[in-house]
C-alpha cells in the first residue's frame, strides 16, 4: 500500500503534467494565431502592392506662385504624366479620364511610354486613348530610355510635340511667350548647349519664364549650370517604386539616385519628379502610388 507521501507525489505529478499540457496547448494556439496573422498580413500586403498600389492613381495638385509669369498665363494649368510603361489598359483609361477632367492648358509627358513590342491590337488601344487627351496650348513630350521609334511615332500620331534637345515658345493671347525646353537625357553625352540654344540666339529674352522637361532627374544639376529655369519636371525614378515609412527610397535607378523625392527647390528652380504610372523591373508599388502632377500657375506681383 502506497504511503501518503507517495500518493501526494503522484497527485502533484499529475497536476504538473496537466499544467504542461495546458501550457503546450496555449503555446500552440499562440503559434497558430501568429502564423495566421502573418499569412493574412503577407496576403494583404501582396494584394495591396500588386492590385491597389499599382493602379489607384493619385492626383498631386499644387498652386505655384510665380512673379515672372506673364499676365496672360495667370492661372495656367499644367499636367504632367510619366513612365506609363503601357500594359494595363484600365490604368491608361483612368489616366486619360483624370487628365481630361481637369482641362489642362499644357500637357507634358516625361518619358517611357512603352518598353516592349506591342501587338497591333495593343498599339491601336494605346493610340485610341492617347488621342482623347486634350490641352488648349499643346501637348509636349520628352522620350525615356525605353522609348524606341514606335513610341515616338505613337506620341506624334496622338498629337504630341516631341522636344528632343530643342525648345518651343508658347503664346497665350499675348506677345509675351513662355519658354519650353526639352532635354534628351538618354544619350551618353548630354547635349545641353543644343537644348538651351534659345539663350544663345540674338534678341532672346534673358528673363523669360522657362520650363524644362527631362526624363532622368539627376541631370538637373548640370543642366542648371547652363541656364537657370523657373520650373523643371522629370520622371524615371518611380520615386523608388517601393518605399518604407520615414525612410528614403532604397530602390534607386540609374541617374535617379540623388533626387528621389517628388519635389525640390534648387536655387529657386521648382523641380517636380513624377512617381509615374506603370511599373518596370517588378510589378508592384508600395508607398509610391501611380500619380499625375497637376500645377496651377498664379502670377504674383
Amino acid at each position: 500500500m502506497k504511503s501518503r507521501e507517495e500518493l501526494n507525489q503522484e497527485k502533484q505529478d499529475e497536476i504538473i503534467k496537466e499544467q504542461k499540457k495546458e501550457s503546450q496547448k496555449k503555446l500552440v494556439k499562440r503559434v497558430v494565431k501568429l502564423l495566421l496573422f502573418l499569412f493574412v498580413f503577407v496576403f494583404a500586403l501582396c494584394f495591396y502592392v500588386t492590385f491597389i498600389g499599382t493602379v489607384k492613381i493619385i492626383v498631386k495638385e499644387e498652386t505655384v506662385a510665380v512673379s515672372s509669369l506673364p499676365s496672360s498665363f495667370d492661372g495656367l494649368k499644367i499636367i504632367q504624366f510619366s513612365d506609363l510603361h503601357y500594359e494595363n489598359q484600365t490604368l491608361l483609361e483612368d489616366t486619360v479620364r483624370l487628365i481630361n477632367r481637369r482641362k489642362p492648358d499644357l500637357l507634358f509627358f516625361t518619358g517611357d511610354l512603352v518598353d516592349k513590342d506591342l501587338s497591333t491590337e495593343e498599339r491601336e488601344s494605346l493610340v485610341t486613348e492617347l488621342k482623347k487627351l486634350t490641352a488648349t496650348l499643346g501637348k509636349y513630350a520628352v522620350l525615356g530610355e525605353s522609348d524606341q521609334e514606335d513610341a515616338k511615332s505613337i506620341l506624334i500620331d496622338c498629337g504630341f510635340t516631341i522636344l528632343d534637345d530643342n525648345y518651343e515658345l508658347i503664346y497665350s493671347n499675348s506677345l509675351s511667350p513662355i519658354l519650353l525646353i526639352g532635354l534628351n537625357t538618354n544619350q551618353e553625352t548630354i547635349n545641353y548647349s543644343q537644348a538651351f540654344q534659345y539663350y544663345s540666339m540674338e534678341g532672346h529674352d534673358e528673363n523669360i519664364f522657362s520650363i524644362l522637361l527631362m526624363h532622368k532627374p539627376d541631370y538637373i544639376d548640370e543642366a542648371l549650370t547652363y541656364h537657370t529655369v523657373n520650373l523643371a519636371m522629370a520622371g524615371h525614378s518611380h520615386l523608388g517604386q517601393v518605399r518604407l515609412p520615414f525612410l528614403p527610397a532604397f530602390v534607386k535607378k540609374d541617374h535617379a539616385s540623388k533626387y528621389t523625392e517628388d519635389y525640390y527647390d534648387i536655387n529657386n528652380t521648382k523641380f517636380y519628379i513624377s512617381s509615374g504610372l506603370g511599373t518596370s523591373d517588378y510589378p508592384y508599388r508600395f508607398m509610391a502610388r501611380p500619380s499625375i502632377t497637376f500645377l496651377r500657375l498664379v502670377k504674383t506681383s
